[in-house]
């Protein structure tokens, strides 16, 4: 039963996640307890409502910061809304959404000339693997084998054609197969040979017999979550930006030292056993940024991604997706470590 229920919540994972008719939804909360949020002595919260996709460790920081309260203590009530990213630009620029962790869909509407603007990153490299066929033992043995992958220009697709270039690997045939368990169905099958799986859902593929051979976010550093907003919010409501990075770049230093802490409400989280939950977290913890903010190489990286697999033009640059002003500034304030 826990593996199904593990099923569940990983069809949302990835970049984005699975279409939703819009914004006008329940109120989503973590599983398990959570700080209530309530007025101050002094005076009420100020609401908060930040656009996610399914539960997805790639936003862990975000929801750390909701479960020990620092979006209370920074004068927010947060409230996470599961949204699709179609939906996204225009939750944002209607003000129905304030940010967003959905950061591909900040990024291809910024890099098209749009008014949005990615504000901070937590995670800096990719949450995802190499999952494979039990007799495939090394990288190199993926020459000339098949990959599953969600379709092509998809970056399940980009991923595999970057670690077959960085590998050198000849004759990597691309298969085009949907979602996370049909690709891992695909492998059951004899369809393909390896599938890139984003974490945990590689956790499903180990029990039906197919080893994790690599963590993808090792060899290609790009950014994947973080918060993003409108560039309406990002200059008529600075103080709520500030108050909103804060809180979630305080988690951030949590996460390589609170282990047993960080397992526990991962588990809770994404209701999984927390034996899984602890191997997933040592999948994942070096993929956040220590500070918010990714280094040039990793920015770029980012910038290579949307330009193959979400239209952005060749001329634009980082300055037109990004505005690191308040996440630099409350990186500071904190003492937050560079990368």
């Amino acid at each position: 039963m826990r593996c199904w229920l593990l099923v569940a919540v990983l069809l949302g994972l990835g970049l984005a996640s699975c279409a939703a008719p819009g914004v006008d939804r329940p109120r989503v909360q973590p599983v398990g307890a959570g700080p209530a949020a309530t007025p101050s002595d002094t005076q009420p919260l100020q609401r908060v409502v930040i656009g996610v996709p399914g539960p997805s460790l790639s936003y862990l920081p975000a929801q750390l910061a909701w479960r020990l309260g620092y979006f209370r203590e920074e004068g927010l009530d947060a409230e996470f809304v599961q949204i699709s990213g179609t939906s996204v630009i225009p939750a944002l620029l209607s003000g129905e959404l304030d940010f967003t962790t959905i950061l591909s869909a900040v990024g291809a509407h910024a890099g098209q000339g749009g008014p949005s603007r990615i504000l901070q990153f937590h995670t800096v490299r990719l949450q995802h693997v190499l999952s494979v066929r039990p007799e495939i033992t090394t990288i190199a043995q993926l020459a000339g084998r098949r990959v599953a992958v969600q379709s092509l220009g998809t970056l399940t697709a980009f991923e595999t054609q970057k670690l077959a270039e960085h590998f050198g690997l000849a004759d990597v045939a691309l298969v085009a197969v949907g979602g996370d368990l049909e690709r891992i169905a695909a492998m059951e099958a004899g369809a393909a040979d390896a599938t890139v799986a984003p974490i945990p859902a590689n956790l499903i593929a180990e029990r039906r017999g197919f080893p994790t051979l690599l963590r993808i976010g090792t060899v290609l550093e790009i950014p994947q979550a973080g918060l993003g907003a409108s560039v309406a919010t990002l200059r008529e409501r600075e103080a709520l930006v500030a108050r909103t990075l804060r809180a979630a770049a305080r988690a951030l230093p949590l996460i390589p030292s609170q282990r047993d802490t960080v397992v526990q409400h991962i588990a809770e989280w994404i209701d999984l056993a927390p034996e899984d939950a602890a191997r997933a977290y040592e999948q994942v913890v070096d993929t956040y940024s220590p500070n918010g903010l990714p280094t040039e190489a990793q920015l770029a990286a980012y910038l290579e991604l949307l330009r193959a697999t979400a239209g952005v033009p060749a001329d634009v640059t980082p300055v037109q997706l990004v505005d690191f002003t308040v996440a630099r500034r409350v990186a500071a304030e904190l003492g937050l470590p560079g990368p």
